[in-house]
């Protein structure tokens, strides 16, 4: 998987082609946020396009006093034979933002896995991904936490 080796003014650019890169961009896009009109399925291209506001983990690795920050980044997936989803519906809510947990490839079926049991599984012919970053990073003040303890309810 060709990546940069460092973060820079021009952002990631990988592609993905087996289901062990799937996992490494999947955990560079895990916590990101996607508007749901930012996804489309062109069937007739056979492709999946999708924009995500992802966490710049990278920039935390190597500086970890740097202030976090998300940056778009465009998700093109070619190859894909058909598209369902599981609690989305575009037409009632495009203006929903949904947040984005993980990616698993299983088989010919990649599954993006979002908060709140919303899924998107694609049936994959010969396929390859492509992540490529865009615009300027901007910071964000509360970053995800997944290690908060669970909060008591008789307090």
């Amino acid at each position: 998987m060709p990546a940069s080796p460092s973060p820079s003014a021009q952002g990631l650019k990988l592609q993905a082609k087996d289901a062990e890169d799937i996992q490494v961009i999947s955990a560079i896009l895990q916590d990101s946020i996607v508007p749901l009109c930012d996804m489309t399925y062109r069937p007739e291209e056979r492709c999946f396009v999708m924009v995500a506001q992802r966490l710049r983990k990278e920039t935390t690795i190597e500086n970890p006093d740097a202030a976090c920050e998300r940056i778009c980044s465009a998700i093109d997936i070619q190859g894909v034979e058909s598209v369902q989803s599981h609690n989305l519906d575009i037409t009632q809510n495009e203006g929903q933002m949904l947040e984005l947990l993980m990616m698993q490839l299983e088989g010919n079926i990649l599954t993006l896995l979002f908060s709140g049991d919303s899924r998107i599984r694609a049936q994959l012919g010969p396929w390859s991904l492509r992540l490529q970053d865009f615009g300027e990073p901007w910071p964000i003040s509360c970053p995800p936490c997944h290690d908060r303890p669970p909060t008591s309810q008789n307090s």
